[in-house]
Parts: C-alpha cells; structure tokens; sequence
C-alpha cells in the first residue's frame, strides 16, 4: 500500500480520501484532556484531526491494542497527555 501524504490549506479543497469507501462521519467522546494531545499530534504533523485519528488506528495491529488497552494493562501504560512534552526536530 502507497502512503499517501498531502498539505491542504483552508481555501483549498479537501482531496478525495486515499481510503477505500472513502470517510465518513462518525461521533465519539474524548476527554479534552485526550483532544488537546490528539491536537498537539496532528499539528506537529501538520495533518487534520481526523486523519491523526486514521492513521494511530491504522498503525496498531488488533492484538496489539487489545493487549495495551485491556484493563489489567492500562494502568501500566504511560500516560502521555499529562507528561512534559518532547521535543523532537521533525524536519
């Protein structure tokens, strides 16, 4: 599979989506905790919040979540919103 990068600024329209069937919307709830490091990700990488969100879910296998995210696991895993944050030249 290609990766597929672009920048889209404001006056330009949205490119047609690199994903079969396309996006589409749908509704959760994130603690604004979550959303301002879901923010901070996504400008550091100078993408939207919604692909953010696509590719942190397209980059971890199922068993790999369900191992991090089962409730035995999770208080062991480090909680990134609420540590410093690093600063990592990207470019």
């Amino acid at each position: 599979m290609q990766a597929l990068l672009w920048a889209c600024s404001a006056s330009e329209a949205m490119p047609k989506s690199p994903y079969e069937g396309g996006k589409q919307r749908k509704h959760f709830t994130l603690s604004e905790t979550a959303f301002a490091h879901l923010s901070k990700i996504a400008t550091a990488a100078k993408i939207s919040r919604s692909e953010t969100l696509e590719r942190l879910i397209r980059s971890v296998p199922v068993w790999e979540g369900r191992v991090a995210l089962s409730n035995d696991t999770w208080p062991a895993c480090i909680d990134f919103c609420s540590s410093p944050d690093e600063t990592v030249p990207i470019d």
